[in-house]
């Protein structure tokens, strides 16, 4: 076991009530000036009051150069969306165009096309009766012969 502490003796502890005396004496020191501790107490609240003041006022001033920042690049943003918008609707407006031109020359196309199919079956059709007559005549010519030649 350890062993015990020798407590000192009360004769030899003088210094705790030289401690006592000074802060005694600081202390009635101090309650004579109360009215410049108030005084003290109100310059420090008007200090703190202007720093907060101020500190307000630079959170503010800081705060309006953000939004004006946030809301240029916005504007920014928007332009530039409208923009690419803008070139895509442009885009699209020239490819319907071209659509378009090439549709009509479709149409146009077909239309050639079935002019001409009309022209070949009216000759075809021409062909077809001028042979039938040509074979029906040559067939009657023939039928003839071949009657004045049995008689």
């Amino acid at each position: 076991m350890a062993p015990h502490r020798k407590e000192p003796n009360p004769t030899e502890g003088g210094s705790d009530s030289d401690l006592e005396l000074a802060l005694d004496f600081n202390f009635h020191k101090s309650s004579a000036s109360i009215p410049q501790a108030m005084e003290n107490i109100d310059k420090w609240k008007s200090k703190r009051s202007d720093i907060r003041k101020s500190i307000d006022k630079d959170y503010n001033e800081k705060l309006a150069i953000l939004k004006s920042k946030i809301k240029a690049h916005y504007q920014d943003q928007a332009q530039k969306v409208s923009d690419y918008r803008m070139q895509q609707l442009e885009r699209l407006m020239a490819a319907l165009e071209k659509r378009m031109a090439c549709e009509e020359q479709i149409s146009q196309r077909i239309d050639s096309l079935r002019e001409d199919c009309a022209h070949l079956a009216m000759l075809f059709d021409a062909i077809y009766t001028g042979r039938k007559e040509a074979a029906s005549q040559s067939a009657k010519a023939t039928s003839s012969e071949l009657n004045t030649l049995k008689k």
